[in-house]
């Protein structure tokens, strides 16, 4: 059965402002939502699923009029690896400087010009990566990959203070194991899934398994997300992963990601593998949506 979502929920879920549904709507005859009595938008999974990965997709630089009429699989085969929207010599140039100013500019005005989501996606996640190769390969030394990593948090620390939900949802716990110091990956996945109307709960890097457990039961959170870096090896990534499960309530997912997990030739029950920061907007939406749905059925007079 096909769920029912108002705009409002459709917006948050999706990450689209109501007014833009709307002019699509006006503009592309799509989505076409259906109306209930009193005349309000609903839509069903299948618009809001798609509208998930138009939005994605936007982020990426594709025009909505052609995505809106595309099926849901042709618009899944489209989305790539972001590319870098900064002349990566610039970035190097930038970093060897030592001018923390001009590459602060630079960020900056990157991040006024796409707005945070976008500014994730398209410019930060992939110059992370970029300046990881780097310093892995020696070509940055240990101060100029910390210079970029202070700078990138304190724009994204900024940023991010207009968007903290106290009751969004799911309540999700942030962190890493031990051994798994890279925390960039955290602060992205925090932005996007508050921008998502989720509640987080970041509590650093390399945190024991023991206090993991504490500290989800103790904030009764939904969800615990984990990060792991290229610098971390996939089979010791693995056994964490199993480990941990067997210590944690069933109750809460984990949702682990990250550059460790080059393939997907493996399962851990009770664990979900997310394919980058869109496949982390995904699950969001994914659970948003099923909560959605249960707490409806649990109103309903007909249970």
């Amino acid at each position: 059965m096909n769920g029912d979502h108002n705009i409002s929920d459709v917006s948050r879920i999706s990450g689209i402002p109501k007014d833009l549904l709307r002019m699509w709507e006006r503009r592309y005859d799509y989505p076409a939502p259906t109306r209930d009595s009193h005349g309000n938008r609903i839509y069903s999974d299948e618009q809001l699923d798609k509208l998930v990965v138009i939005r994605q997709l936007v982020d990426q630089g594709k025009r909505p009029g052609k995505l809106v009429k595309l099926e849901l699989p042709e618009l899944n085969s489209m989305q790539q690896q972001p590319q870098l929207k900064i002349d990566s010599k610039l970035l190097d140039e930038l970093l060897r400087s030592g001018d923390a100013s001009a590459l602060h500019d630079c960020f900056h005005q990157q991040l006024l010009a796409h707005g945070l989501r976008s500014f994730i996606h398209r410019v930060m996640a992939p110059a992370t990566a970029r300046v990881g190769d780097a310093w892995s390969n020696g070509e940055l030394a240990i101060h100029e990959e910390h210079l970029y990593t202070e700078l990138m948090k304190n724009l994204v620390r900024q940023s991010l203070a207009e968007h903290l939900y106290e009751h969004g949802k799911p309540s999700v716990m942030l962190t890493t194991v031990p051994g798994e110091q890279h925390g960039l990956g955290l602060l992205m996945i925090e932005a996007l899934l508050r921008l998502g109307g989720a509640k987080v709960i970041s509590f650093g890097t390399e945190m024991p398994f023991r206090d993991i457990r504490e500290a989800a039961s103790t904030h009764k959170v939904n969800v615990i997300a984990l990060s792991f870096s290229a610098s971390f090896k996939q089979d010791d990534a693995l056994v964490m992963l199993s480990g941990l499960r067997q210590m944690i309530d069933p109750s809460i997912r984990i949702w682990a990601g990250g550059s460790a997990f080059d393939s997907r030739d493996f399962t851990i029950d009770g664990v979900s593998f997310l394919d980058g920061l869109h496949g982390l907007e995904r699950a969001l939406a994914e659970w948003q949506r099923s909560d959605g749905a249960l707490q409806a059925a649990t109103a309903s007079p007909c249970g």
